[in-house]
């Protein structure tokens, strides 16, 4: 991600200003690019023809008859033929422009009698050579010429040879001016139907929507229902894609400006897109647009600038300054949000883009221009998200810090000041401790029916769920995507596209393919004006042709032209043609190279320049106001002279002012702390006074707030005046200051009647004055965390309330650590009433060979020696090929206890649960619970009235006690319906059996069942156990399995199982009250390879253990299990990594067995104890060391005595028998 878009990314988060501008200035060229291509594109072409063609007449005696243009253009060579041509002059003059205008109505028929005269062809032949002469067509003849006129128009009508008008015509349009009587008049062609090209107002934009509703209004008409409901469809998920947006955009916060920066970016992205389609050939058809418009926008989405939006407000220095103060520069933020999330975005990007490469190489029409068009969109909208949204949401970062400052300002503005000077603070001040916490109406609700835990259950696990689960939008768009291009592959569904709309038409039409579009229309011969001038023709032909003689006469009769005659005049237009003219005027002095060139010099200096003015404000503003506000702040009584005053002055004289001390932010908004007014020992020292001068220029914040730095150098305490409560111990001994409580009645109305939620009218308050509140029984002790809103301070008060209430008094500054723990994974899930942490040392054994893989062996544990041996075990292990493990059994199991009014109803309700019909009624309400609750079997037992039912199931990669529950309480009232009489005397019956010791799970097994296996050679006990294989076995013999008999043990079968397990639980976030069934284990050893080799098993028929739920939440223990791997559910195969869990702990268990066993064999426990298991912190010098060991090593030397005279051998005697004890006998 770094090596693709950092570099772009970086730019424009450090030049976020420039950069938004210079994006906006491109996006403003690619929409007049895009402007001008749909003005002159051929979508808004009229549908039919709107000019006029020539007609064609023949004079057939006394009669003009229409003829077609091929009689036209095959003429004999004694038929005649004459084209005429009307010219149509309009006189259009305003009086107000040219008065004299009106009474000069003869201008029009000058214009017309001196044209024809004034004006040759393009080859310099004038008129009367060009024209044609009725009769004879003789020279001597005049042209036929025919005129007519009114007050406003006049009509010239021209007789040209065949072929000689087009020639007349084009000199005509190269007239620009024509004098009559001395005054100068100019010839405009006539106003015709503008293009939408060439129209200059906005009245386009009502002609392209017009043009584009009947174009759909066409197709639709056609269209199947199908296709309609297909593309209305689509454009109802666009709507629902925005919704989705600004409802998103709320949750992070910004109820306009996110979603706006976001619509902004994909829309700047979309004017590149099309520019760019065009540049690389991309057809663009509007009807095909249109229909794919809402699948682009899906196809595009929002989800990626969410994702990175989220990212960068939840940072955690968005915000919150760092340790020094210092607010982290939003660009930096910025681009470490991109460095978390940006290789997931650009993978969603690559996905997307390369399901649509399958739609553009499909070469199925439509599909494949829509396919190349979203390619190009989604990477422009990648390259967006990069420059113009990073830039977007670096300005956004700003603007909440100065936000917040101004919002910290007014917090100090409530402060008042009495008749006698002295400051007066306001009982509804804000302390400024947290950030606002503000809850949504279904939270609040929440927080009110399901009290403390149920309130703070569901936000623990949205933010966990916000972290871990990935949005599944991702997924859905390519669903949509492949979804899209398979019905157009298969050619399912195919909407209002033009091909598939053309050929339904042509399918149900009954006109031709020539018929399809009508011809334009002909000039009306029919037309008065026209017939007139026909009529006069054809007598001027027949007065000049002898009687008895056939003239043949074909004319073609053109469309007219049209000539405004506009008097030449330096008149002042109107404001509409003079602000058109300037515009006309500007936009050719912007096309201009040099012109163009130079504007866009200005603008990028004068973008420059607002940039640093905006850099200064925010640096004004940002940094240094929120230190100046932290550090108290500052009031300014006039311009040039201003004045530190404290809050609470306790001298008459201001010019002695304590420095308030420079504390750390420890969160968003920091407590209001002041500095207490110190009581003078037995012996003062001298005290430094610091006389402040008037300051004679203005001051801005960074010098104030340099000064108070400067001032409070000065000023700090010395040792010996530094309180209990001062914060000189570091972030984990925290404790809250006493200095500054408001009274009780302050208090309990700020608590009652100040502003709502309770949580904001807390955030008021100091701590001491909300453990006066909690002391007083206004706010419960276990309901902090609901009532504050902040985990970490609610702790801080509990241990106060609980230290100032205990004996001693001492948890309040004690070494029990608070700070720096994620108490959210806390509350409703592992703990209640927290006052803080407890750390575990935590070792490393190993690494162990389990099963052919190589494990670390994690333990927390505080007994020393315990890791040490059991990384001695894994070394012995593994040089043997390491532990083979065996899964015998896997299922967690709930006994309740159920009372019947007799024996024979609760006989009856075992023999039901027993039975084939009850069995699998019990097993459908009992798995109807969970996807992973799988009955596995039912064990009941009686005890007089009371009938016991052990239910067992697999929970999955869970613990499952929880999950075993819920189920069993629905099988209970399935059975109940059964059984109405029976009574549910205790889910848990003592039958189960949890927590407690117990045959029944060393027979049945309760969670998992490990057998554990392992060879060691014998060379390897030799050298690393120090001991031999006979001496182990032997040992393993007597007190493993023989000692544990004579005490009656149940499970105990082992040297200290418990140990091991117990740590390893410790790490892994288990139950470790659930080690006292878990380490039930029995450690059997043998030789084996003839005596050679050491045979080593372990079985443990009940560990119960899970990588889902419960203590697992936590930080550190989640951090163990991803070590080992197994964190959370198994993807595919629920229950494997709490089952490899249990494997691990076996053989783990294994390990520390071996290596204890060896130790006592040959005799190095004690040693090894005293060495690296004495506590030096608790133990005196001069302790002497005990006169004989607490567990006596085999090699003492010692002789036995007991009451029976004579020597006892011992019973196998042999190289590894240990010497005889010595023990006192006992009376």
């Amino acid at each position: 991600m770094r090596a693709l878009v950092r570099p772009l990314a970086t730019h424009n988060v450090f030049f976020p200003i420039e950069s938004i501008v210079f994006v906006f200035v491109l996006g403003m060229l690619a929409y007049f690019h895009i402007l001008n291509g749909i003005k002159h594109s051929s979508f808004f072409a009229p549908t039919y023809p709107t000019a006029i063609r020539p007609a064609y007449a023949r004079l057939n005696g006394d009669e003009w008859v229409g003829v077609s243009p091929r009689e036209w253009k095959q003429l004999g060579d004694e038929t005649k033929a004459v084209e005429l041509q009307q010219f149509v002059f309009r006189l259009e003059g305003r009086k107000k422009v040219v008065p004299e205008l009106g009474s000069k109505p003869s201008v029009l028929s000058q214009i017309t009698q001196h044209l024809p005269e004034q004006l040759t062809g393009l080859s310099d032949e004038p008129y009367a050579s060009a024209c044609y002469h009725p009769a004879s067509n003789l020279t001597s003849v005049p042209c036929f010429v025919a005129t007519s006129s009114d007050s406003t128009s006049s009509t010239l009508t021209l007789s040209f040879l065949p072929g000689a008008r087009e020639d007349w015509l084009a000199a005509l349009r190269h007239v620009k001016s024509v004098t009559v009587d001395g005054l100068e008049y100019d010839l405009h062609g006539a106003k015709r139907e503008e293009t939408i090209g060439e129209m200059k107002s906005s009245k386009w934009v009502a002609y392209a929507l017009r043009a584009t509703f009947l174009r759909f209004w066409e197709l639709t008409k056609k269209a199947d229902s199908m296709d309609i409901i297909v593309v209305l469809l689509g454009y109802i998920l666009m709507h629902a894609t925005f919704l989705r947006l600004w409802l998103s955009s709320r949750a992070l916060g910004s109820n306009f400006w996110l979603s706006t920066g976001i619509f902004l970016s994909s829309v700047t992205g979309f004017l590149f897109t099309l520019p760019l389609c065009r540049y690389l050939d991309i057809p663009l058809d509007p009807i095909a647009m249109t229909e794919a418009l809402p699948f682009l926008v899906c196809t595009v989405g929002f989800e990626k600038p969410l994702r990175l939006a989220r990212a960068v407000l939840a940072h955690t220095q968005t915000l919150k300054p760092q340790e020094d103060g210092r607010l982290k520069p939003a660009g930096d933020v910025v681009l470490e949000a991109l460095d978390r999330v940006g290789n997931t975005i650009l993978r969603d990007y690559a996905l997307e883009i390369a399901v649509l490469l399958v739609g553009v190489n499909s070469g199925v029409g439509g599909l494949k221009e829509f396919c190349s068009v979203a390619t190009v969109a989604l990477t422009m909208d990648c390259l967006m998200l990069c420059t113009l949204y990073a830039a977007m949401l670096t300005v956004m970062i700003e603007v909440r810090r100065v936000k917040l400052v101004r919002q910290m300002s007014r917090s100090r503005t409530t402060a008042v000041v009495n008749g006698s000077g002295n400051t007066v603070r306001s009982a509804l001040v804000r302390s400024a401790r947290s950030e606002v916490i503000r809850k949504s109406p279904s939270e609040r609700v929440k927080a009110a029916l399901l009290g403390v835990k149920g309130s703070l259950l569901p936000e623990t696990q949205g933010h966990k769920a916000h972290a871990v689960d990935e949005n599944p939008m991702s997924r859905l768009k390519l669903l949509l995507i492949a979804s899209f291009l398979t019905l157009h592959i298969l050619n399912w569904c195919t909407p209002l596209t033009p091909v598939t709309a053309a050929g339904r038409y042509n399918k149900h039409s009954v006109r031709t393919a020539a018929d399809a579009i009508p011809p334009a229309p002909l000039v009306d011969i029919t037309n008065p004006t026209i017939s007139s001038i026909l009529t006069s023709l054809a007598a001027a032909e027949k007065a000049g042709v002898p009687s008895g003689e056939d003239s043949e006469l074909i004319v073609k009769v053109a469309p007219p032209v049209y000539l405004r005659v506009v008097p030449a005049s330096t008149s002042s237009s109107t404001k509409t043609e003079v602000l058109e003219n300037f515009m006309s005027t500007w936009t050719a002095l912007v096309g201009d190279p040099v012109v163009s060139k130079g504007i866009v010099l200005l603008l990028a200096i004068s973008v420059a320049l607002n940039g640093y003015l905006l850099k200064g404000i925010a640096a004004g503003s940002g940094m240094a106001a929120l230190k100046a506000v932290r550090d108290k702040g500052v009031r300014f009584r006039s311009r040039v002279r201003s004045r530190v005053r404290p809050e609470k002055e306790e001298d008459e004289e201001p010019a002695h002012v304590p420095a308030a001390p420079i504390f750390a932010m420890p969160a968003v908004v920091p407590p209001v702390v002041v500095a207490p007014a110190v009581e003078p020992a037995p012996a003062p020292a001298p005290k430094r006074e610091i006389a402040h001068t008037a300051v004679t220029e203005p001051l801005n914040l960074a010098s104030v707030d340099m000064k108070l730095r400067e001032a409070a150098v000065h000023l700090l305490p010395t040792p010996g005046d530094s309180s209990p409560g001062s914060d000189n111990e570091g972030d984990d001994k925290k404790v809250s200051r006493r200095d500054n409580v408001r009274s009780l009645e302050e208090c309990i109305d700020v608590f009652e009647n100040g502003p709502r939620p309770v949580t904001v009218a807390l955030s008021l308050l100091n701590d001491e004055e909300v453990i006066l509140l909690a002391q007083n029984g206004k706010i419960a002790p276990y309901a902090l965390e609901k009532m504050l809103g902040d985990l970490e301070r609610a702790v801080l008060v509990r241990r106060a309330l609980i230290s100032r209430a205990s004996k001693t008094k001492t948890l309040e500054t004690s070494e029990v650590p608070m700070s720096h723990y994620d108490y959210s994974r806390v509350m409703g899930a592992c703990c209640e009433n927290v006052i803080g942490y407890m750390p575990i040392p935590l070792g490393v054994a190993g690494p162990l060979k389990v099963d052919g893989e190589l494990y670390p062996i994690p333990m927390a544990t505080a007994e020393g020696t315990l890791v040490a041996s059991t990384s001695r075990g894994c070394k012995a292990l593994n040089a043997g090929g390491g532990v083979t493990t065996v899964l015998t059994y896997d299922g967690m199991t709930r006994g309740p206890a159920i009372d019947f009014p007799s024996i024979v109803l609760a006989a009856q309700a075992k023999a039901w649960v027993e039975s084939t019909e009850g069995y699998a009624i019990v097993k459908e309400a009992f798995e109807s619970t969970s996807r992973f609750a799988k009955l596995q079997n039912i064990k009941c037992a009686m005890a007089g009235r009371t009938l016991f039912v052990r239910f067992a199931t697999r929970t999955g990669d869970a613990m499952g006690m929880n999950m075993i529950s819920k189920a069993t309480e629905k099988a209970l009232d399935t059975m109940a319906k059964e059984f109405p009489e029976m009574v549910v005397l205790a889910l848990s019956g003592n039958y189960c059996t949890d927590k407690k010791a117990a045959a029944i799970n060393w027979i049945e097994g309760r969670g998992k069942s490990i057998v554990a296996e392992a060879v060691v050679p014998g060379k390897v006990v030799k050298s690393v156990l120090k001991t031999t294989v006979e001496s182990l076995c032997n040992l393993n013999t007597k007190k493993n399995l023989v000692g544990s008999a004579m005490a009656g043990s149940i499970g105990g079968f082992n040297a200290h199982a418990a140990n091991i397990l117990t740590a390893m639980f410790l790490a892994t976030g288990q139950d470790p009250a659930q080690n006292v069934e878990s380490s039930q284990c029995m450690t059997l050893m043998e030789p084996t390879n003839g005596g050679e080799d050491l045979l080593m098993t372990v079985t443990m028929p009940c560990i119960e253990v899970g990588t889902v739920g419960g203590g697992t939440v936590l930080g550190p223990q989640q951090a163990v299990l991803d070590l080992l791997g197994l964190r959370g559910a198994h993807p595919t195969n629920p229950g494997q990594n709490a089952q490899q869990l249990a494997r691990i702990i076996a053989s783990a268990v294994m390990a520390g067995e071996l290596s204890l066993i060896s130790a006592l064999a040959a005799g190095h426990l004690v040693r090894a104890h005293m060495a690296h298991n004495r506590s030096q912190a608790n133990t005196q010098a001069n302790t002497p060391n005990p006169s004989r060991p607490v567990t006596p090593g085999l090699a003492t030397p010692a002789t036995w005595i007991s009451d029976v005279k004579g020597a006892i051998t011992p019973v196998t005697p042999g190289s590894s028998t240990p010497a005889p004890y010595v023990i006192d006998a006992k009376s």
